[in-house]
Formats: C-alpha cells, structure tokens, sequence
C-alpha cells in the first residue's frame, strides 16, 4: 500500500540551451538584424545630409576669425582644419565649398555613416585614427595634400575621446606637410546634445550658429616630440578658446534676434 501512495519521483528539467546553442538556432534573428543594419547603414547618412542642409538653409551664421581662415584659403594655400567631435553634425556643409578635400575618419561604424556622409558634401573620407590604423591614414593624408593643392580636416578628440582634448594627428601632419592648422569650432542657440561619449551638438532650424577660428598653428619640419607635445596643448587651448568665444557669442544674442 506504501508503495502505491509513494509520489513518482521527478524527472529532471531539460538543459537550457547555452547561448551559443540559442544563436544557431535563430538565423532568421540573424538575418533580420543584418538587414536592418544595411539599412540603417544606407539610410543614416542621407538622413544627416538632408539635415544639415536644411539647418544650414534655415540657421542664421556668424563668423568670429574668419579672416584666420581666409587669410590662406582666399590666397590658394592649403589648411589643416582642426575641429572638435561635437561640432561634426555642420562641418561637411561649411567645407562644401572645398571639393577633394581630405578628412581623416575613423574604421569604427560610426565612421562609416560619417565618411559616407562628408563624401555626398564633395569631400574625401581619408580611413584610420590615432587608434586603429593611424599610421596608414596619417601617410595617405600626407601623400594627397602633397599631390594635390587641397586641404585637411581632423577632428582632434576622436574617435573615441576624451572629448575636448586634443590628440597629436593634426601636430604630426602639419610637421610633414609645412600646412598651417587653423583651430576652429561652432555654437549654437538652441542647441540640442545627443547622449554620446562627446555630446554632438545639433541645432535647431532657425538656430543662431556661431562659428570661431583661432590664430593658425604652425609646426616646424624639425619639431621634436617635445614640441609636438607642446603644439598639442596649445591646440587643445585655441580649441577651447574658440568654443568658449562661439559660446559666448551665442549667450549674448537675444533668442528673438
């Protein structure tokens, strides 16, 4: 009797699938998300060209040292444009102007969408960073601004940060090509930032937009790296020194201006 009232004992559970057992079992995940990256990876840089033409039509712009700029382009020399990643989002536009120019764009997915994107503005994506194949793109930089009579863009703190310091690319690249860096950054009022590690700055239509250029940079062929360490910070403060100007620009505007 004992026997038939004892409770059959309890099977044990099946293994859960490990996570790489659960990967192969969903190629349709798989697939989905490979498309869906394709075309996030075709549509995003549309999106931010149409954007940035449609701020830069509806924005109003003011220039502070502009003149540190045009000093040389007006005259047919060439520049080394260094920027901030923040300011990225009206970068391409402003250089519209300038076709061929070479802009140095890291390898990361980030940088593809951003090199698609200056390409469609008549620039060139020069590929690598200080991180990841820097010495290759640094070299490529250097060739075509010695073959051909056009100017450079490097965003200083990128790809990867820390943002509003100043790595030593643009340094370097001035030393081997004898180019003058010419410092310079935007503001705007309003203004919205994006939650990324360097808080891109994205006007608003009809945004007052300040853009300021600081006094051009000039390294020579025999710089050590004492002096390449040198520039570096003095670009970092003439970098700040403009985004500070830009901001303040910007403060002292009346939103109904």
């Amino acid at each position: 009797m004992r026997d038939q009232m004892t409770p059959p004992a309890t099977l044990p559970a099946p293994p859960s699938p490990s996570p790489a057992t659960r990967r192969r079992r969903s190629p349709g995940g798989r697939l989905l998300r490979s498309r869906l990256g394709r075309l996030l990876r075709w549509l995003l840089p549309r999106l931010v060209t149409v954007l940035s033409r449609v701020l830069a039509l509806t924005c109003r712009f003011e220039f502070l040292g502009k003149e540190h700029e045009d000093r040389i382009v007006l005259g047919g020399g060439q520049i080394i444009f260094a920027g901030l990643h923040e300011s990225m989002m009206l970068l391409p536009y402003h250089f519209r102007d300038r076709p061929g120019g070479l802009v140095m764009v890291s390898r990361s997915r980030d940088g593809d969408v951003i090199a698609d994107t200056i390409e469609r503005f008549g620039l060139r994506a020069v590929r690598g960073s200080s991180g990841r194949d820097g010495g290759d793109a640094l070299r490529a930089m250097i060739d075509g601004l010695r073959a051909r009579p056009v100017s450079a863009g490097i965003i200083v703190d990128g790809p990867r940060g820390p943002a509003l310091v100043a790595k030593s690319g643009a340094v370097v690249l001035a030393r081997e090509t004898g180019l003058p860096i010419v410092p310079g950054t935007w503001w705007a009022r309003p203004v919205l930032r994006v939650g990324s590690w360097d808080r891109t700055l994205v006007p608003l239509p009809f945004s007052r937009v300040v853009f300021a250029f600081e006094e051009p940079i000039f390294v020579r062929a025999d710089a050590t790296e004492a002096d390449i360490s040198g520039h570096r910070q003095e670009l970092t403060r003439r970098l700040l020194t403009a985004r500070a100007r830009s901001q303040e620009a910007c403060a002292t505007i009346s939103p109904g201006r």
